[in-house]
């Protein structure tokens, strides 16, 4: 017997298909019948219709995507159907196998245009609905409330009325991922006593919307609450400054291990320093692995807090924290044995030779700046010999400091005098980046083109360079020329 062709077996045409765009697989199904039968659920299984809003709706040429008739008599094979702008009426037809279904205004502005849904006769294996700019029916809801698929549910730029705010959270009681993002409510108050506990991943970011019209910050709060369950937080809500609203906790204190399954959490607000450490405090203690913080201050109460989440941190960004203290930039290094990528404020160079040895030797990102005061200049080789054992490091960041203090005159120089030959273990690492902020000129590294050779041959992977190397702009350039010459690019842009 000959041996079967590979593209006939399933598992083969289906990894072949996941390499080709739309166009490819057309001509695959125009090959042969054979082929056709192989490929034709592959061709149909992701489907974008997008109508150009300046041109005529009613003018098919100007439709981008299969012609309607095409849609009808392949709708069993679609498994992902996005409509954009007029294509609105093609959610009416009947989708057995449909799994996700997104529904976009194409400008992302908000439409008052109802869209009519019948999840569970049209769409009865509905898993994921992204909403965006469009307004459903309270009918709609509804329908999804009582679907017995949907998991995942994605808003961005509509606005909830009274009528239909229940009804989402009804929707909400049996979703595993929900998305806020500009979403507006007429009244948003989730019912009492309401518990989301199928809520795995929750993301809520505010934007353009009048912030009275959208849930407050304590609101949100509330809902992070109602989902002891979740795995992963996203909370991203710009605030002008300091002064502007904190979340107002609606319990004195969260239980502990609250979310005792949370593994990712990244926050932007300004919290007070005791919410802040209730929320790390209602984390379990060994489930963080992906922590962010920005906003806040990491204050007494924040930093003891954190302290018990060092064991499992795999990530932790710190950058855009208001006040990070240098004693929780050295702790981090010397507690934290899972780690592979830190991005933080200034160290104290004393601070980190008072410290104990450093534990995070699977680091692959670093952002840092080391601080050194007027006499502690003879600390740059101990500096460099703690560097030496990040084997695994990648991407290195000196961040310069915004802020110059008065015990703080200088950073951790790569010269070689001062130690750097002692990094010669970092052979994985392909991207160094400075950044020198406007008005902290004393700030900037004073390489010489003897370090830059030194680093091209003891670097083979350097690859990307980011900043400035000298005080002086005309040996800087010849820095950077040297750099270009031996193929590393140059990227002046800031590391902010």
């Amino acid at each position: 017997m000959s041996p079967k062709n590979p593209l006939e077996l399933p598992e083969i045409t289906g990894r072949v298909a996941s390499h080709l765009d739309g166009e490819a697989l057309a001509c695959c199904v125009q090959v042969s019948k054979k082929w056709r039968d192989l490929f034709l659920p592959h061709r149909w299984q992701v489907v974008n219709i997008y109508q150009n809003p300046r041109d005529h709706p009613l003018d098919q040429s100007c439709r981008t995507g299969p012609h309607p008739s095409d849609i009808f008599r392949h709708r069993h094979l679609i498994h992902d159907l996005s409509l954009w702008m007029d294509t609105f009426g093609l959610e009416n037809y009947n989708y057995p196998h449909l799994q996700r279904l997104r529904l976009f205004q194409q400008d992302g502005a908000y439409s008052e245009r109802v869209i009519f849904l019948e999840p569970t006769d049209m769409f009865p294996s509905l898993v994921k609905l992204d909403v965006l700019g469009v307004k459903l029916a309270s009918s709609s809801w509804l329908g999804l409330a009582a679907h017995p698929h949907m998991t995942d549910l994605h808003l961005s730029t509509i606005v909830i009325n009274a009528t239909d705010a229940p009804l989402l959270w009804r929707v909400c009681g049996r979703l595993r991922y929900l998305g806020l993002h500009e979403v507006a409510f007429d009244n948003g108050t989730i019912p009492a006593g309401a518990v989301f506990d199928h809520m795995r991943e929750l993301i809520i970011a505010e934007g353009g919307w009048d912030p009275s019209d959208q849930l407050n910050s304590s609101e949100q709060l509330d809902l992070i609450l109602r989902c002891p369950n979740l795995e992963k937080v996203s909370w991203h809500a710009p605030q002008s400054d300091e002064n502007d609203e904190h979340p107002n906790l609606q319990t004195d204190r969260i239980p502990e291990e609250h979310w005792h399954r949370l593994e990712e959490l990244s926050l932007h607000q300004h919290f007070q320093d005791k919410q802040l450490a209730s929320i790390l405090e209602g984390i379990g203690d060994e489930s963080l692995v992906h922590l962010a913080l920005n906003g806040s201050l990491l204050e007494v109460q924040v930093s003891k807090a954190l302290h018990s989440q060092y064991a499992t941190l795999v990530t932790l960004d710190l950058d855009q924290c208001r006040s990070v203290s240098s004693t929780v930039s050295r702790d981090v290094l010397s507690s934290c044995p899972r780690l592979e990528s830190l991005i933080t404020k200034g160290v104290l160079a004393r601070d980190v030779v008072a410290g104990g040895p450093w534990v995070c030797q699977r680091l692959r990102v670093l952002g840092i700046c080391f601080l050194f005061g007027e006499s502690e200049q003879d600390l740059q080789q101990a500096i460099f010999g703690r560097l030496s054992a990040l084997t695994q490091l990648e991407h290195w960041y000196m961040h310069i400091p915004t802020e110059r203090h008065n015990e703080e005159t200088g950073v951790l120089e790569f010269r070689l005098e001062n130690g750097l030959e002692r990094l010669a273990t970092l052979r994985r690492l392909t991207t160094l980046g400075f950044e020198a902020w406007p008005g902290l000129e004393a700030y900037v590294p004073q390489m010489g083109k003897d370090e830059v050779v030194w680093m091209l041959a003891n670097w083979k992977k350097l690859e990307r360079v980011i900043g400035t190397f000298n005080r002086d702009p005309e040996e800087d350039q010849s820095l950077k020329d040297l750099f270009k010459m031996l193929g590393v690019t140059l990227d002046v842009e800031t590391l902010q």
